[in-house]
C-alpha cells in the first residue's frame, strides 16, 4: 500500500498561534475593503515547513527512509529558523500566501544530506516557506488593487530540534497530515 509522504519541520505552538492571528487580521482586512476574503487558510495544526517531498512510497520502503533519516538526525545539531516575510506568491499571478524565512547553512546542509541519502542527487534550490493560505484566483482578481491588503512583516524565531516524516492524505476538505515518525537531533 502506498503512502503520500514528505519530510517536514513542524512548528512550535507559539509560532502556529502567531500565524493564525495573522490569518485572522488579513481576513478582516480583506472583508473590510472588499466584503469577502479570497483566501482559504491553512488550518493551524497543518502549518509546517516541507523539507523534501518524497511522493507515493510503498509502506515497506519507509523503513529504508527511516534508517537514513535516523543517521542524518544523529549528525545534525539543533538550529534556529527566522521567519521574516509574508507574501502573495508568485508575485505576478498570486495563488498562495506564503510565510518566508532566512536560508541558513544548517538548513541547507540538512536539505542536501536528505537529497543525497534518499535520492543520490545534489540538492535542488530550496525555498523555505510555509503555505499560510491558498488564493481563490477568480475572487482575488476581482478586487481592486488598492483594496488588496498589504501583508504584515514578521520576525518570528524558533529552534528546530527534529524533523518528521509525514503522510499527506488528500481529502475533500483539504489535505490531512499524520506524523509517521519523528527524528530528534542528537548533537
Amino acid at each position: 500500500m502506498k503512502k503520500r509522504v514528505f519530510i517536514a519541520i513542524n512548528l512550535p505552538d507559539n509560532i502556529k498561534n502567531k500565524l493564525e492571528e495573522i490569518q485572522r487580521k488579513t481576513e478582516n482586512s480583506f472583508s473590510y475593503f472588499s466584503g469577502f476574503c479570497p483566501i482559504t487558510w491553512t488550518r493551524k495544526n497543518s502549518l509546517h515547513i516541507t523539507l523534501l517531498f518524497l511522493g507515493n512510497i510503498e509502506a515497506e520502503d519507509l523503513f529504508y527512509i527511516f534508517d537514513k533519516l535516523e543517521a542524518i538526525s544523529k549528525n545534525t545539531e539543533p538550529f534556529e529558523i527566522n521567519l521574516n516575510s509574508i507574501t502573495y506568491s508568485p508575485i505576478n499571478n498570486p495563488r498562495m500566501v506564503w510565510v518566508g524565512g532566512e536560508k541558513t547553512n544548517e538548513l541547507k546542509n540538512l536539505q542536501e544530506a536528505m537529497e543525497k541519502e534518499l535520492f543520490n542527487r545534489g540538492s535542488k534550490e530550496f525555498n523555505l516557506h510555509i503555505t499560510l493560505g491558498r488564493i481563490k484566483q477568480w475572487q482575488f482578481k476581482n478586487i481592486e488593487g488598492e483594496n488588496i491588503p498589504e501583508l504584515e512583516q514578521i520576525d518570528l524565531r524558533f529552534k528546530v530540534n527534529s524533523i518528521e516524516v509525514m503522510e499527506s492524505e488528500l481529502k475533500r476538505g483539504g489535505a490531512a497530515y499524520t506524523t509517521l515518525k519523528s527524528f530528534s537531533f542528537d548533537l
